[in-house]
């Protein structure tokens, strides 16, 4: 099976770890992170969310963004070691819908996280310059950037992809705008999501530079699709239709199915709001024939905070540490994540070898 591209390194930060095998192992050991958090809702009462009390409580917003990307983008990074020098980089920064907003008279706060992460990558590469491709789709966004960069692997333009994601809801203004559409947790609303923050990155190479640089590989893309939903939490379509996200699986699985290979692990991003239950749980049953019996299916963000932009590339990055450390329920899993706006994203991984 040729893979789209391979993982050499990861970093990830998250409320249970603050690099990636930390929160590999807090996840596989079901920790939760929820606290009462300096946040406040309309009713000015504390906010329950999960997030990193080693940043500083004064620093919100996209500057908080920032700081926890540098975290995981330093990490995986760092992992490379000599060989990051001279690579010719490229990177997918996926970020959250919100974020690309633009505000009268000033810049989206996404430019300014692309910039600042594009300098701090070009001080461990010493390329001269590294090209930034910026998606605010959200969750689902690496399912739209991820073929760019395969493609420029695939054509020798770059040597190595950097693909990532930062999330974070610890800003006054988020969290207003969750209460007002009234999805923020709590004792009287369980239909909702409790507000999270982490990053996470992963380098991709092609097999045989990852060869040539002597770097190990973690896993291999195998499979990607994605696909729109009609059901979004601001409008009463039926979730249970799920068609968007039944063909996301079935063309994801297709390159392991025509090799009478199944599925047996599936990372999402679902939180607690229910519209997304049903549809995982309709377009679960319509392809059961791709995943083997057992199969395991598992929910980060409902002990860790909603991950937002971040969930498929720290789901990459659980998932490599579990291949590199033998405890992966299965060699072959399926990430899952979907968008405000409907988009959805199944990507496949499978362990090396």
């Amino acid at each position: 099976m040729r893979p789209l591209a391979v993982m050499v390194a990861a970093g990830a930060v998250t409320p249970v770890g603050l690099r990636s095998i930390d929160t590999a192992f807090s996840h596989r050991a079901s920790a939760a992170a929820m606290r009462e958090s300096p946040l406040v809702d309309g009713q000015g009462e504390p906010v329950t969310m999960c997030f990193l009390p080693t940043l500083d409580p004064r620093v919100t917003g996209a500057a908080r963004a920032v700081l926890l990307a540098e975290r995981a983008l330093g990490e995986a990074l760092e992992k490379l070691g000599p060989a990051a020098r001279g690579l010719r980089l490229q990177m997918g920064l996926c970020l959250d819908e919100h974020l690309g907003q633009r505000p009268p008279g000033g810049e989206a706060p996404a430019q300014r996280i692309a910039a600042e992460l594009a300098a701090r990558a070009q001080s461990y590469g010493g390329a001269p310059e590294i090209a930034v491709k910026v998606s605010t789709r959200g969750p689902a966004a690496p399912g739209y950037l991820l073929p760019e960069l395969c493609d420029a692997l695939a054509r020798g333009t770059i040597d190595a992809a950097l693909l990532g994601g930062v999330h974070t809801d610890y800003d006054p203004a988020r969290i207003a705008a969750l209460d007002a559409a009234g999805r923020l947790f709590r004792p009287d609303n369980l239909d909702a999501l409790v507000p999270g923050e982490c990053a996470a990155f992963v380098v991709l190479m092609r097999p045989d530079v990852a060869r040539r640089a002597l770097l190990r590989e973690l896993g291999q893309i195998v499979g990607l699709s994605t696909a729109h939903e009609r059901a979004r939490p601001d409008n009463d379509e039926p979730a249970f239709q799920a068609t968007g996200l039944t063909a996301a699986l079935r063309a994801a699985l297709a390159p392991l199915a025509e090799r009478g290979m199944r599925a047996g692990w599936m990372l999402t991003d679902i939180t607690f709001e229910t519209f997304r239950h049903f549809e995982l749980q309709a377009a679960s049953v319509r392809t059961q024939q791709l995943f083997c019996d057992p199969q395991q299916l598992e929910c980060p963000a409902q002990r860790i905070g909603a991950l937002g932009a971040a969930a498929m590339p720290l789901h990459l990055a659980i998932a490599s540490e579990a291949f590199a450390r033998g405890f992966a329920p299965h060699p072959c899993a399926v990430s899952l994540a979907g968008s405000d706006g409907g988009e959805r994203a199944a990507m496949v991984v499978v362990a090396p070898g």
